[in-house]
């Protein structure tokens, strides 16, 4: 602290308080003060005054280490602020208070992107894809995106709303109706395929290019076989199903 630093450096000097306030021109009681409170509150001038009577620098008193008190270069900038005239400190200001708006415009924005993982083994819009494993790199998404992750579609048969080697983007546990397009693990197969359910519990996996219907999967409800949806596909609007 300031005042344990000042009482050092006159005890080393030999220098009594009553002295060295006559030498500096200020009042006794007002070093005594500041040796009292022992803390590191001081007048900025009044602190160059006492290290250049002292020769010493001013990381002497402020180089603490402390995060909450200025640093050396900030005390030096603001010794230059009083230094300046009144114009020169008004464009100071003018400047400094533009940037402090700048870093909390900045601040306040949200982030542009976000990362999410794009399976780099491509789920198949036709017949075959493995399932999801390690494989993956990042790929940027709107910061307000609902995806959880991307994956690479190969195939034609989700044309023309899904074009082959496409990037679609998947949103992890959603609820999937009638109509819409998800990612389906069926019997050895990852599949992506609009979804549908008749009222006796029949699911049917479309392809949305009609000119590939023998992609269509069925299946039945009393096949036994287990349907697994890794996520629903984003897709601006609604696809209607199809009609043949």
């Amino acid at each position: 602290m300031i005042g344990t630093t000042l009482k050092k450096l006159l005890d080393e000097r030999e220098i009594k308080v009553n002295e060295f306030a006559r030498q500096i021109h200020v009042p006794a009681q007002t070093l005594y003060s500041i040796i009292r409170r022992d803390n590191m509150k001081i007048d900025f001038e009044l602190l160059l005054r006492i290290c250049d009577a002292l020769h010493v620098p001013l990381e002497t008193f402020c180089g603490t280490g402390s995060t909450d008190q200025p640093t050396p270069e900030e005390w030096e900038t603001l010794w230059k602020l009083r230094r300046l005239d009144d114009h020169g400190r008004f464009v100071t200001l003018q400047l400094l208070d533009a940037e402090c708006a700048r870093l909390q415009a900045a601040e306040q924005q949200p982030e542009q992107n976000k990362i999410n993982p794009l399976y780099m083994t491509p789920a198949a819009a036709g017949y075959a894809s493995p399932a999801f494993g390690d494989d993956y790199e990042d790929y940027a998404v709107a910061a307000d995106s609902e995806a959880d992750f991307a994956v690479r579609i190969t195939g034609d048969s989700m044309e023309p709303y899904i074009h082959d080697d496409s990037i679609v983007l998947v949103k992890r546990g959603a609820t999937i109706y009638d109509g819409d397009i998800g990612l389906f693990f069926v019997d050895g197969d990852m599949k992506c395929k609009q979804y549908c359910q008749d009222y006796l519990g029949n699911v049917y996996l479309f392809s949305l290019n009609r000119a590939r219907k023998d992609a269509d999967v069925t299946i039945s409800a009393s096949s036994g076989i287990t349907i697994c949806c890794f996520g629903k596909v984003l897709l601006k609007g609604k696809i209607p199903l199809p009609q043949d």
